[in-house]
């Protein structure tokens, strides 16, 4: 009979090698899962299909296809489909017993093929959108390619740059209401003085271009309510200028102007004037003109307009050896709205006729009221 220590002892000692063998087992797998985690971290197919391929023999391959499978649903929950296609493919190719392998294959074809159209519609309205923006982009690149000047740089492409007086559009237009034009005629041979009440209208337009501006001046008063005695009779009944003048300028002086066209200067005396009037004072005169003009010279928020124009009707008129015309006009700023901007204008026009009978002078005070389209 043996002895109950001698019993304790075996017993302790059989233990004592099992667990042993247990923990060595554990210890192996568990390197085994190590690396698998590793392999999934990597998205390595080959080193995958190497560890499954040296273990398939194993007494515990069993625990690391279970092992892997388990990785493959988390890549499942994560929408990994490319990599979980991948791995179950190697699991099957290694054991193709396995049913569950199987079934779970037909589950991640479903999904992947389900994920690639669902990401093949996000890319093509992805490519729309970026289409859409592209076209908006070519489009503001056309309107900065018609509003701004483009200096084109040495390493390739384009800058754009704008000065002060770049315009926000790519023209200018501006329209000027007299409310009052205040008139006086001078006549040195006739001993003419006279005084007029009257309305003008002065239009201008510009277009602006990269090289180039081109516009035009248009112009209407006319003096039509005379301040005189009924009973004298040295006076001019009325007068007044039609004027047209397309104009350019350059870009080496953006404001001034050449201009060239067409002016009539128009007086009708009175039907009871005296003979010295009659024979005295230039009668209605059509006339080409040229002349220069300067524009919109900043003088603080005001801005100045002046110039001279000399009317060729002079070298084929009698009695008429030289005309010529000036203006000013000093516009103040009173009210912006978001497109247009209003001022107040102070103006100064006047026709100079130097005759054989002597020198006929007509001037006007203007003051009006003006509207233009907004630009800096």
């Amino acid at each position: 009979m043996i002895p109950r220590k001698l019993k304790v002892l075996f017993i302790a000692i059989t233990l004592f090698f099992s667990t042993a063998s247990l923990f060595a087992v554990e210890e192996y797998v568990s390197k085994i899962y190590k690396n698998i985690d590793l392999i999934f971290v990597a998205k390595s197919g080959t080193d995958l299909n190497k560890i499954l391929s040296e273990n398939i023999q194993d007494r515990y391959y069993y625990l690391i296809e279970n092992y892997t499978e388990k990785k493959i649903r988390r890549l499942i929950i994560n929408n990994d489909y490319d990599f979980a296609m991948e791995a179950i493919v190697i699991v099957i190719e290694n054991n193709l017993d396995n049913e569950q392998a199987v079934e779970m294959y037909a589950v991640i074809s479903e999904a992947y093929e389900a994920q690639q159209a669902y990401e093949a519609q996000e890319e093509l309205k992805r490519q729309q959108e970026l289409a859409r923006i592209e076209a908006e982009k070519e489009k503001k690149r056309a309107s900065v390619d018609k509003e701004y000047i483009a200096a084109s740089k040495s390493q390739g492409g384009s800058v754009y740059v704008a000065g002060k007086e770049t315009k926000l559009t790519s023209y200018h237009w501006k329209a000027m209401l007299a409310l009052g034009d205040i008139s006086f005629m001078a006549d040195s041979a006739a001993g003419l003085k006279n005084f007029h009440y009257g309305n003008a209208l002065d239009i201008r337009y510009e277009y602006i271009m990269p090289k180039i501006i081109i516009g035009a001046d248009l112009l209407a008063s006319w003096n039509y309510l005379p301040f005189t005695d009924e009973d004298n009779k040295d006076y001019v009944s009325m007068f007044g200028d039609i004027e047209a003048f397309p104009k350019v300028a350059l870009p080496v002086a953006k404001n001034v102007f050449l201009r060239a066209g067409f002016a009539g200067l128009i007086a009708g005396k009175a039907d009871d004037a005296s003979d010295n009037v009659q024979l005295k004072v230039l009668d209605t005169l059509y006339s080409p003109a040229i002349g220069i003009k300067i524009e919109k010279l900043k003088i603080g928020s005001s801005e100045l307009d002046f110039g001279i124009d000399w009317y060729l009707g002079s070298l084929y008129t009698s009695n008429l050896n030289f005309a010529m015309g000036g203006y000013l006009n000093m516009a103040l700023p009173y009210a912006e709205l978001e497109k247009v901007k209003l001022t107040f204008n102070l103006g100064l026009r006047d026709k100079l006729f130097l005759k054989s009978s002597g020198i006929e002078n007509r001037a006007n005070v203007v003051l009006s009221i003006g509207v233009e389209n907004v630009s800096k």
